[in-house]
C-alpha cells in the first residue's frame, strides 16, 4: 500500500497554495513581482535571402535539372521575391487543339520574404505572357494545381493564403495574399508536387509547330489585396 494513499491538496484561506512532498505539507510565502523589460530592435538585414528546398526548407536549394543555372533573383530589402522557377512543358505533337500540358519541372516554387516589423501583409501577383514563336501567338492559361504553401522555419506567423490558381495570360492575377500580421518570415509557394499538376491550357484550335516562349512577371505588393 503507498505511503501516498491519503495525500491531498489543501488550498489555504490566505490564498497560498499548500505544496505536497513527502507526506508534508508546507505552505509558500506571498509572491513577490519584479518588472522585465525588453526592446525588440527592427531586422535592418535587407541582403538578399537565399532560396531553400521545397522538399526541405531547411537545406538549400539544389537546383532543378529543367531550370538550370537558376539560382534565384538575388533581390535585396525588407520585402522580396527571392526566387521564382522559369516553368517548362511538355512537348506536345498535336496539330489542333484545345490542348492541356503539364509542368516538368520538380522543384518548382516562388519563394518571398517579409523581413518588415510592420505586419503589414503582402500580396504575390503574377502577369502571365501569351507564348509566341515568332509567328503565332497562343491564347492560353495556367492551372497552379494542387500547390503548397511552406515556411522555411518553424518560428513563423500565420500563413498567406492561396486565393487563384487559374492564371489568365495579359491580366494581373493575385495568387497570394498575407492578411496582417500573416505572411512574416520566408514563405515558399510550392508548384507540381501534387496531382493536379501546374498545366498549361492551349485554347486555339489550329497550331503550328515550333518552340513557344512566354514571361511570368510576378510582383511583391506591400499590403493584402483581393
Amino acid at each position: 500500500m503507498s505511503k501516498f494513499k491519503h495525500l491531498t491538496w489543501w488550498l489555504l484561506s490566505c490564498g497560498s497554495l499548500a505544496v505536497i512532498g513527502s507526506g508534508l505539507v508546507t505552505p509558500v510565502q506571498a509572491a513577490q513581482q519584479s518588472p522585465v523589460q525588453i526592446e525588440l530592435a527592427p531586422n535592418n538585414d535587407e541582403t538578399a535571402v537565399t532560396p531553400v528546398d521545397p522538399n526541405d526548407p531547411s537545406k538549400p536549394y539544389p537546383g532543378d535539372s529543367v531550370d538550370p543555372g537558376n539560382s534565384g533573383t538575388g533581390s535585396k530589402g525588407s520585402l522580396t521575391i527571392d526566387f521564382i522557377s522559369n516553368l517548362t512543358f511538355e512537348a506536345t505533337s498535336v496539330s489542333s487543339g484545345p490542348v492541356t500540358v503539364a509542368a516538368k519541372n520538380q522543384l518548382a516554387m516562388v519563394q518571398v520574404t517579409d523581413r518588415r516589423d510592420t505586419g503589414a501583409g503582402w500580396t504575390l501577383q503574377v502577369v502571365p505572357e501569351a507564348p509566341s514563336n515568332g509567328k503565332q501567338t497562343l491564347a492560353t492559361s495556367i492551372d497552379l494545381g494542387a500547390v503548397k504553401i511552406k515556411a522555411a522555419s518553424t518560428n513563423v506567423s500565420a500563413a498567406p493564403q492561396l486565393v487563384s490558381r487559374q492564371l489568365t495570360a495579359g491580366q494581373v492575377n493575385n495568387v497570394l495574399v498575407a492578411d496582417k500580421n500573416a505572411g512574416i518570415g520566408t514563405w515558399l509557394l510550392v508548384l507540381n508536387q501534387s496531382n493536379p499538376a501546374t498545366k498549361l491550357t492551349i485554347h486555339d484550335t489550329q497550331l503550328t509547330t515550333g518552340d513557344y516562349q512566354g514571361t511570368m512577371t510576378w510582383m511583391l505588393t506591400d499590403a493584402p489585396s483581393s
